[in-house]
């Protein structure tokens, strides 16, 4: 009787382990409306691991998830900064491409925008739509608390080569995309940055044409969009033959990428701008590498 209790006491906690299986990823607000979601139940359905994702939070809040060990893995849109004490542990690869996406309200009726148009509303040179070819109304300018954040980083180097680039002091600063969104559905005088992928995903949101180029997939992977971002998984330490390095290697594997390209992401393989096949070559080769 004692022998049959243990074996159902062993089954039982089994049972419980199995069941426990699980990996918790954090995604910036770019990624997870743009592929995460649908490379999370890809990796669920085949290796009947759990994946949990956070609903809001930006790349600041999944760098600091990851060094914190809050996550397994984040899902952001910049490289990790290795000046910066928090994130100096880190270890990133790039599993696809985005890019930088110009915002305002379906409302408003401008649909094209110069870069150098794009760079003098942000330092505060152009004030009115009217000066940008719109009506005669103030533009309400949204941006990121953080210059660290994924998109305003990545503004401050494609715009102005210059990370540390200040923005007008006149502008509404928000947390992440989230509250980017958010604001720019409301307002129909916003202007903000976002990512092409996310954006592109909301009704209540106009992408702007850039210097007459629209922001389609097809522009991106062709580099006839200049502004291309790359994106990135982060993980605390080297991978180890875990569950954690068993989703990077799906993400990167041929079927990660496709499940990526299905949700109209641009993945590594697909782009075909200069340097893009050497890049796909690097990141499954630094994949390999750096995880043994």
């Amino acid at each position: 009787m004692k022998m049959l209790s243990i074996l159902i006491l062993g089954i039982i906690l089994l049972g419980i382990n199995l069941s426990a299986k699980e990996l918790t990823v954090y995604a910036c607000g770019v990624t997870r409306v743009g592929f995460m979601k649908e490379l999370n139940k890809a990796f669920e359905d085949k290796f009947k691991i759990k994946v949990n994702m956070n609903e809001r939070g930006g790349d600041l809040f999944v760098l600091d998830g990851v060094a914190n060990k809050k996550a397994d893995i984040g899902a952001g849109c910049r490289e990790i900064l290795k000046d910066d004490e928090a994130e100096k542990n880190l270890w990133s690869t790039q599993v696809a491409w985005g890019a930088l996406g110009f915002i305002v309200n379906p409302k408003n009726k401008i649909d094209n925008i110069s870069i150098e148009n794009i760079k003098k509303i942000l330092t505060g040179e152009i004030t009115n739509f009217k000066e940008i070819g719109g009506e005669d109304k103030p533009i309400h300018l949204i941006v990121r608390e953080s210059k660290r954040s994924g998109v305003g980083l990545s503004a401050r180097e494609h715009l102005f080569n210059d990370v540390d680039k200040d923005f007008t002091d006149k502008a509404k600063k928000v947390k992440n995309s989230d509250f980017v969104i958010e604001e720019v559905a409301k307002d129909e005088n916003a202007f903000a940055i976002d990512n092409v992928i996310s954006s592109s995903r909301h009704k209540n949101i106009k992408l702007l044409k850039v210097d007459g180029v629209e922001p389609t997939k097809e522009n991106i992977l062709l580099d006839k969009y200049v502004l291309r971002q790359a994106l990135y998984f982060y993980i605390n330490g080297k991978p180890k033959d875990d569950d954690i390095k068993k989703y990077v290697d799906f993400a990167l594997s041929d079927e990660g990428q496709e499940v990526i390209s299905k949700t109209g992401t641009a993945n590594l393989e697909e782009a075909s701008g200069k340097g893009d096949e050497e890049n796909f070559i690097f990141q499954n080769l630094q994949f390999d590498i750096k995880s043994k």
